[in-house]
């Protein structure tokens, strides 16, 4: 089970909305788009000296959302119950010998919850030839995509091997490592020969000590894998991005769910979800750019759509707001978004997120509920570039400001994105914002040294000290590489008389010299005006500065 963390740009923004809180996040971030949390292993608990055998078997998990920090003390009583009725050795004799209701000698189940927020993963074996995997919850991981549960037959050998992992669960001294965590459960249940009689017994993986490890994790995850790889398909969910169109000024976001297992699976339609973990939530965005000669070039920040929440174009396609996926099955969703960044048009390929709560036909495998997964990659080509027109980019810079407010680039650090800031002094008694912008690109490192700007009182005092920078609007675009003209609506500077680039307020400088880069600037000149309009006539030839919204 490879790992990888969740570094995409895509998955922090479509945490947020969609993604991807993806994509790092997907997007497909906290936005199907944005937080960015640390990883935290679940399998990596239990098995954590295991990984010295080369194994690669530790699952990262993200941190819960601020939002759920509420429901931690009620989710750690509810464990502490489970530890006091699951954890003790319970011995439950069954009457007429090895085998009887059901109970198989040497049946086993490897059992990590993910909580509330992230699906459940179990191994099960039956005691005879079967080995069963439940994932539901590979949010994280590198070489798989959607959620499910596998049937796989065993060889004689391995059901053997199997037999003598029960065989070591049902050790008296199976249970003497530590220490114990109650967050998420990691569980197991035997079922254990006991004087002629079978007995099920049930305690928790982190109790295993490091002698056991190896005898217990060994082979039950190198045969989860091949389950996985080789085995029948009982459950399997998938999702993937189909297509992005714009229409009207609208992006037409198109997804298909796919069902390639042997059961039904159904859910609720995305346009009813919350956008949060457990809420419910869906998105799709850009990793990587198809480039000259078919090369790919990883991007961040770049196409990026929430869909959880959003309006569900063909909803009279699923009567009562439920997606039914039988054997076989695709269904196509098609939503109205928009784009979380700025971005070029061009050839993809999309990624994702989806965390959601499914139902399906069986049970007794131990897929939970709630899931967690990634969706198989896809090319997608964007005909347009976003913003596209100045409306677009009105909305759009109102939309990241708000998000970036509270993204400071304080002193000595470097500035993710190219931009126009605001500096902001904080002082003892309060903050203090310059009047005007400084563009910045990404990359630059942020001063440590004093600055001197004015205030954006426009009462003629100035700021002077240590600043945080905050974004407030696009810089200056040229058109395209290498050129020398700017797209219209991103210019910083305007001539009288001229028609306005972009809406919001603006500020007369007029140069101090023929020969001097300093100007002068008429405080009580500020004007407020909507982009198209003409600019005031000024004759002192005074030019136009852009001071943000």
């Amino acid at each position: 089970m490879a790992e990888r963390a969740c570094n995409l740009r895509l998955y922090q923004t479509l945490a947020n909305a969609t993604a991807l809180e993806g994509f790092e996040g997907v997007g497909l971030n906290e936005r199907g788009m944005a937080v960015q949390r640390p990883a935290r292993s679940r399998i990596g608990l239990v098995v954590a000296n295991y990984a010295r055998s080369g194994h690669d078997v530790i699952q990262r998990r993200l941190h819960p959302s601020t939002a759920l920090r509420s429901k931690i003390a009620i989710r750690q009583i509810l464990h502490v119950l489970l530890f006091i009725f699951m954890w003790t050795w319970a011995d439950i004799a069954m009457a007429d010998g090895v085998r009887s209701g059901g109970m198989n000698r040497g049946a086993f189940s490897l059992s990590w919850s993910g909580g509330l927020e992230y699906g459940s993963r179990e191994i099960n074996f039956d005691g005879e030839e079967t080995l069963y995997f439940a994932n539901g919850d590979t949010i994280n991981d590198e070489t798989q995509t959607g959620v499910g549960v596998f049937a796989l037959s065993l060889q004689r050998s391995d059901v053997q091997a199997l037999k003598n992992v029960a065989q070591a669960l049902c050790d008296p001294d199976v249970q003497t490592g530590g220490p114990e965590t109650y967050d998420p459960a990691a569980t197991f249940s035997v079922v254990c020969l006991n004087d002629g009689k079978a007995v099920r017994r049930s305690g928790s993986l982190r109790l295993i000590p490091e002698r056991f490890r190896h005898q217990v994790f060994d082979v039950p995850l190198r045969l989860s894998e091949q389950a996985r790889t080789d085995g029948r398909k009982l459950i399997k969910l998938d999702f993937s991005a189909l297509s992005v169109e714009r229409k009207d000024g609208r992006y037409l976001v198109s997804v298909r769910f796919i069902n390639s297992g042997t059961r039904w699976i159904r859910f609720s339609t995305p346009d009813q979800w919350e956008g949060t973990i457990t809420g419910g939530r869906l998105g799709v965005g850009a990793v990587s750019r198809n480039g000259v000669n078919g090369a790919s070039d990883k991007v961040q920040k770049s196409w990026a759509f929430g869909l959880s929440g959003r309006r569900l174009i063909n909803r009279e396609d699923f009567p009562q707001g439920i997606v039914t996926l039988n054997p076989g099955d695709i269904k196509i969703l098609k939503f109205e978004s928009t784009p979380d960044y700025s971005a070029v048009k061009g050839d993809y390929e999309f990624s994702g997120i989806a965390f959601m709560r499914i139902e399906y036909d069986g049970y007794g495998w131990g897929l939970s509920s709630q899931v967690d997964f990634k969706p198989i990659r896809r090319p997608v080509t964007v005909d347009e570039d976003y913003p596209s027109t100045a409306r677009e980019r009105e909305q759009w810079e109102a939309t990241h400001r708000a998000a970036m407010s509270h993204q400071p680039v304080k002193p000595g650090q470097t500035f993710a994105e190219h931009g126009l800031y605001r500096a902001v002094r904080l002082a003892d008694n309060g903050a203090y914002r310059s009047l005007q912008l400084v563009p910045f690109k990404a990359g630059d490192i942020a001063t440590t040294e004093n600055v001197k700007m004015l205030m954006a009182s426009a009462s003629g005092a100035e700021l002077n000290g240590p600043v945080q920078w905050l974004w407030e609007g696009s810089a200056p675009t040229p058109v395209k590489q290498w050129s020398s003209e700017t797209i219209e609506d991103t210019k910083q500077f305007c001539k009288s008389s001229e028609v306005c680039p972009r809406s919001g307020r603006w500020l007369a400088r007029v140069r101090a010299g023929s020969s001097s880069n300093a100007y002068r600037y008429d405080l009580a000149g500020i004007v407020t005006m909507r982009q198209g309009q003409r600019m005031p006539a000024r004759n002192d030839g005074a030019e136009w500065e852009w001071l943000g919204v």
